[in-house]
């Protein structure tokens, strides 16, 4: 390197925190800089030193960027080696943003056939209470098989972090696959025993929806910690594919057990169970794993260290779960929860004079369901960042309509429900990954949804009773 007199070209290396959203450093440090600022926005100044400078962000795939700064002036001296050493980064740290760039459309499709596994264990409940012939005026056996359905939102919140344990000799992507068995086997669960062997045991309830809360509660914060580092557009398609997930069997479900096709339930089931096969095929084969240390197994020892850190992530995020607790609230207990409770006859009036078969009316209210998550979702990464429990006066509004139990205002109150839920999900996600260090992502994730599942196991228990308030006995 050429000197001239006391100036000389000196290298000024920055390691700084990148804001996603921004795409600029937010808290930097400088390793012996003179005469370097940092200005309130947290942007890198020069101070009096009248000399220019050379600037390049790299940005890298674990949200931090290198500064290198050519300049006159500073005290700080490096060496050729050393300059060209910090050179042989760029190559490696470009090549990390073209992978983060891309976008692995084949997450929707893994994340879709979860939550249709999801959607057959709350949305057709009722199938199996139909199979018991249990009637919905005999109180005290509803309580029961509520008691049983309640064990997919009991089992979900508790394994939002036992995954850390009890799995806590696998990494993120080995959970990931745990939890699709796990809901495999929960579908099976109900068609083997229940509808084929026609075994009445209310234990046989119990299973299935316990292993498909393991299931949920498993999958979600690792898969999402899977996504993590393959960059937020494909984040943003993943969390998209649980409307449809969800929709693709409250619809197709309904209408294919509706006249003219009446296709028994089991069958509904058994589809489930196979597409969730061909979802963790797709998970192993198209979704490239990575070496970033979110993704390294993490167990109880891991665990308890991030917990013990808890100042590094938990003040990032602690008020973001309360709008997810009041949302799982309102999904659990009436969208479609209740709704389908309130509108258990054969057919559905819903004008004077105007009569509907119950399956159809549910493909229209289900139809409703499907659009106001998916705009929710859509518009979660595409409007400005708000807190989250701005949206929670959605879902409390599209409650409040329910309980009018007025037929054609249901399908408006599940969309607007629903819309709520997916500006919810998609804020609080798109939030985390901008302000949580990557470090704690899956944590921070499952504390995110622990905490939110208080909601659904609420909601899940008061169904029988938000029943008896709004029709009566």
């Amino acid at each position: 390197m050429e000197k001239s007199g006391a100036d000389t070209k000196t290298a000024l290396i920055l390691d700084t925190t990148v804001t996603p959203e921004k795409g600029r450093a937010t808290t930097p440090t400088t390793a012996g800089s003179a005469g370097s600022s940092d200005s309130s926005d947290g942007t890198v100044s020069q101070g009096s030193t009248p000399s220019s400078s050379i600037l390049r962000d790299l940005a890298a795939s674990d949200g931090t960027a290198r500064q290198i700064s050519f300049g006159h002036g500073t005290s700080l001296q490096r060496t050729q080696q050393d300059i060209e050493a910090a050179a042989l980064v760029v190559p490696v740290l470009e090549q990390q943003v073209e992978h983060e760039d891309r976008i692995y459309w084949e997450a929707f499709f893994v994340n879709m056939p979860m939550f249709c596994g999801y959607a057959a264990l709350f949305g057709l409940q009722h199938e199996i209470k139909s199979k018991f012939n249990m009637s919905d005026n005999d109180i005290e056996l509803s309580r029961q098989f509520g008691v049983a359905v309640s064990f997919l939102y009991i089992f979900n919140l508790i394994f939002r972090f036992s995954h850390n344990i009890l799995f806590g000799a696998f990494g993120p992507r080995a959970r990931t696959c745990i939890a699709m068995v796990a809901m495999m086997l929960a579908m099976l669960f109900i068609v083997v025993p229940i509808f084929i062997m026609e075994s009445y045991s209310l234990y046989w309830v119990y299973l299935a929806y316990a292993l498909g809360g393991v299931a949920v509660g498993t999958f979600e914060a690792n898969f999402l910690c899977c996504l993590t580092p393959l960059g937020p557009q494909t984040k943003h398609v993943a969390i998209t594919a649980i409307p449809f997930g969800i929709t693709a069997v409250l619809i197709g479900a309904f209408a294919a057990m509706g006249p003219p096709f009446g296709v028994p339930a089991q069958t509904i089931y058994l589809v489930v169970a196979a597409s969730v096969f061909g979802a963790l095929l797709l998970f192993v084969t198209r979704i490239p794993s990575s070496n970033h240390s979110s993704q390294k197994t993490q167990g109880i020892k891991q665990f308890a260290t991030q917990i013990g850190q808890w100042r590094q992530w938990l003040p990032l995020m602690w008020t973001l779960p309360v709008a997810t607790a009041i949302d799982m609230f309102t999904l659990s207990a009436f969208s479609p929860g209740g709704a389908l409770y309130l509108w258990d006859g054969k057919s559905v009036e819903i004008l004077p004079g105007m009569v509907m078969n119950t399956h159809d009316f549910f493909v229209i209210f289900n139809s409703f369901n499907m659009l106001g998550g998916f705009l929710g979702r859509f518009l979660s990464y595409r409007i400005r960042p708000r807190h989250p429990l701005l949206y929670a006066t959605l879902s409390i509004s599209g409650a409040t309509l329910v309980l009018t139990k007025i037929p054609i205002l249901a399908p408006l109150s599940t969309f607007i429900v629903m819309m709520g839920d997916g500006l919810i999900y998609g804020t609080i996600t798109r939030r985390i990954d901008a302000h949580v260090p990557k470090e704690f992502n899956l944590i921070a994730l499952s504390f995110w949804l622990f905490v939110g599942d208080f909601g659904s196991v609420a909601g899940s228990n008061l169904i029988s009773y938000i029943r008896v308030w709004v029709v009566g006995h």
